[in-house]
């Protein structure tokens, strides 16, 4: 059985996801990450990073 942290590192989700260039709704949660950073709120910079996982998934990916 794999950890937590294993299955992170297989899904990709040890490093932030990166929004497509073009997208607006990429380009606001990728804003909005940016900000949640600079005011040192991990836990904004998370909600952030989660939203545009499922975004990328839902909008860009067609697996």
């Amino acid at each position: 059985m794999t950890t937590h942290q294993e299955r992170g590192r297989v899904e990709g989700l040890s490093r932030p996801p990166v929004p497509v260039p073009g997208c607006p709704a990429c380009t606001e949660l990728a804003i909005r990450r940016d900000d949640a950073r600079a005011r040192c709120n991990r836990s904004a910079e998370t909600d952030a990073d989660v939203l545009l996982r499922r975004h990328l998934r839902a909008e860009h990916y067609f697996t």
